[in-house]
């Protein structure tokens, strides 16, 4: 995976994988297959996905997928709630979108957003104008979602987003619920597919990428975010995006001209 920040909410990525397991992202991912086939999985939907179509998940969505075949190579835009706000409906703009549409296939608007994110040298604003309109054609709203998930669960996840800068124990999130740890552990991973720990370390990993983007040090990311040290930050980033935090790092930072890296 190589990553490219031509903005402070619109973060891109590209990438070729054959499989990667259950995890989230704390922006939306917008996921354009550019070649081979993938069964994805998640709470809200489930199906199979063929080059050309575009897919997106919400915000701490959980997710995972496998190629059908061989390796799928596809690229990521990690728009910020922001982003996504100023490109949907002005009704939305008091909230946060939920989007309902699970998978954008040959549309005239999935063929021109894969068509420049594959041409090099494409300009952001090209590449943002066509998220725009395909983001436009996708059903949304700020209603809660429907409930996918209990109360118990349902009020941990809001106790780990809130406190994403810290590392939480599920003993202390049972307390604050007010359930018994092991009920909370079987609520949560009923719900969600992961424990609550995974959950947690993965809302921390969400937060470190956005810390860096920013241009922190990976040292001081650690730190802020109660990882052990480093590598323990190294070894959580890489199970979520497959590569090292400084792959990120060198990517978005400032180059030799004071521009931002790029894919």
């Amino acid at each position: 995976m190589t990553f490219a920040l031509a903005r402070s909410d619109l973060l891109r990525a590209r990438a070729a994988a054959s499989s990667f397991d259950l995890h989230l992202h704390g922006t939306y991912s917008v996921v354009a297959l550019r070649s081979g086939a993938a069964e994805i999985r998640s709470r809200r939907w489930s199906g199979t996905v063929h080059a050309g179509d575009v897919f997106i998940f919400n915000p701490f969505e959980v997710h995972s997928g496998r190629s059908t075949h061989e390796a799928t190579e596809y690229e990521i835009l990690y728009p910020s709630r922001e982003f996504i706000r100023d490109c949907i409906s002005a009704e939305h703009r008091g909230g946060v979108p939920t989007i309902r549409t699970h998978v954008v296939s040959q549309r005239v608007e999935s063929r021109d957003l894969i068509e420049v994110l594959s041409t090099p040298g494409a300009d952001d604003a090209s590449i943002e104008a066509c998220l725009q309109t395909l983001l436009r054609t996708c059903v949304s709203s700020v209603e809660p979602a429907p409930p996918a998930d209990g109360s118990v669960a349902r009020a941990a996840r809001l106790l780990i987003e809130e406190n994403c800068m810290r590392a939480i124990r599920t003993e202390d999130l049972a307390r604050e619920i007010g359930v018994h740890a092991s009920h909370l552990v079987r609520a949560f991973t009923s719900a969600t597919g992961v424990a609550p720990q995974t959950y947690a370390r993965q809302v921390r990993v969400a937060k470190a990428r956005d810390l860096i983007c920013a241009g922190l040090e990976l040292s001081e990311v650690a730190q802020m975010l109660e990882f052990c040290d480093q590598p323990h930050l190294t070894r959580e980033f890489k199970k979520v995006y497959g590569v090292p935090p400084g792959a990120l790092a060198r990517s978005v930072g400032p180059g030799p001209d004071g521009e931002r890296g790029s894919a």
